[in-house]
């Protein structure tokens, strides 16, 4: 029983930054305008945070330094994507690969290593723990002492809710993305809608970012975000951007990637129990993608 605790339990910390993310996603993922830099924007975010947190020793400084050079990231996004009317997904990819040399060259340049950055002068995120649950060793295990962005996640899916399916702003932003044309019709700017939720999604982003860095592995690292922003933005496309079937996707991501941690190395080589987050991104990718081609042959009909 210890072991599923402590299994389920790195599930739920390995869930969380591609929730952050996802969610992020989701937003500008309804609004029409899905979000391909979601992996250049967590690594930026986990750098600046991570390097304001030991120049300052504040973890909360290093949080929102952290959010906001994902914004500014979200900002070049929009620019090219809604101004200069640029192809998001090249403009995505381009971003991703840039900010990892970005990256590279500030911990290269301004701290001479090679792909990692550790001080022990870096402020952690703060651990949130609930007295009362502390007294049973399996609910003390599997809901205590996670760092404070962790229950923030799961509670930002209800925030996404809410926002999505019970206020004008949401009702709006589904329309950007259902039918623009409409939107247009009604005065709305399509353009001011879609800046809105390229912000948002940015600054979740950076969250999921920080998290990596301040709360996950206490460190930096190029390596740091391994291919999340793409497993989340699976997440989004397979969970159609709505916040529930986002959280359960992370929760099914974020378990695949505890167990690929646990399977034995002894006889199978451990790169391939490292492969198994990424062939379910894949496998999932897929059957969403049959289908939604199965759906619409039946609505054609």
């Amino acid at each position: 029983m210890e072991n599923l605790a402590e299994f389920l339990r790195a599930s739920i910390r390995l869930t969380t930054p591609l929730l952050l993310a996802a969610l992020g996603g989701a937003f500008m993922q309804v609004a029409g305008v899905p979000n391909i830099g979601m992996e250049g924007m967590m690594l930026i975010a986990a750098l600046v945070g991570y390097i304001v947190s030991f120049t300052t020793g504040s973890w909360l400084m290093g949080l929102l330094f952290g959010v906001l050079a994902a914004v500014f990231v979200g900002l070049i996004y929009a620019f090219f994507v809604l101004r200069l009317k640029a192809d998001i997904f090249a403009i995505g990819i381009t971003l991703n690969i840039f900010m990892g040399g970005v990256a590279a060259y500030i911990i290269r340049q301004y701290y001479d290593q090679i792909s990692m950055l550790h001080s022990p002068n870096a402020k952690l995120l703060p651990t949130v723990s609930l007295p009362f649950l502390a007294e049973n060793k399996i609910l003390n295990v599997l809901f205590n002492n996670y760092t404070i962005l962790v229950p923030v996640s799961f509670l930002l899916v209800l925030v996404t809710f809410v926002v999505f399916y019970k206020t004008p702003f949401g009702f709006w932003l589904r329309a950007a993305g259902s039918n623009p044309l409409a939107v247009s019709a009604s005065g709305k700017s399509i353009t001011g809608i879609r800046f809105a939720a390229f912000i948002i999604s940015a600054a979740l982003c950076g969250l999921a970012g920080v998290h990596l860095s301040l709360g996950y592995l206490g460190m930096f690292a190029l390596s740091l975000v391994a291919g999340r922003g793409f497993v989340a933005l699976a997440i989004v496309l397979f969970g159609s951007g709505n916040p529930v079937t986002v959280l359960i996707a992370s929760l099914i991501f974020g378990i695949a990637d505890a167990a690929s941690l646990r399977i034995p190395t002894e006889i199978i080589p451990p790169q391939f129990p490292l492969m198994l987050p990424y062939i379910i991104t894949i496998l999932a990718i897929t059957l969403m993608s049959r289908f939604a081609r199965s759906f619409t042959s039946t609505e054609q009909k």
